[in-house]
């Protein structure tokens, strides 16, 4: 059974979505980030550079959340459900998925960070990192702009990589997310599946 290391950021909810979508059994083991359990050797054994998710599967260990998706996803998906069969559509998801890996994540990172020094808010970086924040939710408009339902067509990690980051300026109603109707109506979609439901919801 896959054991799965993780806490409740958007990083660590993107592994659980995907359990959840290919109906694999695992077993989760929550680390408390604010105690530091992911700077324990127990842990540091398994990734040492200290971050989740993290998972174990037999006798491989996995780190960094895209290699994560990308290995379930060609371990486990016979069916195209996350990583389509067609090669086209296939690296079409994974470039989406990279594109938020560098891009999404890091610079939505960066704009909460600023904005939770409330002693200290440097407002030159808070402007910086929001109009960077727009101008890739923008980009992701312009891919959606032809009609498609997701990112690469077919629902995929691209998406699953973008939606644990997105929900929650979704949810606060960032006017980067809801000044583009089709991003908004997307990551609804995604939304809306039971998988991605459950898989928000870990760790409980």
């Amino acid at each position: 059974m896959i054991r799965l290391y993780t806490a409740a950021t958007p990083n660590g909810r993107k592994v659980p979505i995907v359990l959840e979508e290919l109906g694999l059994e695992y077993e989760v083991q929550r680390l408390n980030l604010q105690e530091e359990d992911q700077k324990q050797e127990e842990f540091l054994a398994r990734n040492p550079n200290h971050k989740i998710p993290v998972i174990d599967d037999g006798d491989l260990t996995i780190w960094e959340s895209g290699a994560i998706l990308l290995y379930l996803g060609e371990t486990y998906d016979g069916d195209g459900r996350i990583l389509p069969k067609d090669p086209t559509r296939r690296i079409e998801a994974i470039q989406y998925a990279f594109f938020q890996t560098g891009g999404i994540g890091p610079n939505l990172g960066r704009l909460g960070a600023a904005l939770r020094k409330e002693g200290e808010k440097n407002q030159e970086m808070i402007e910086i990192f929001s109009g960077e924040v727009g101008r890739l939710i923008g980009v992701l408009d312009r891919i959606l702009g032809d009609g498609r339902d997701y990112l690469a067509g077919d629902y995929s990690i691209g998406d699953i990589m973008h939606y644990p980051w997105l929900s929650i300026p979704l949810q606060m109603k960032f006017p980067q997310v809801m000044e583009f109707p089709r991003v908004v109506a997307w990551l609804e979609r995604i939304g809306e599946r039971p998988a991605v439901k459950r898989g928000m919801a870990v760790p409980e």
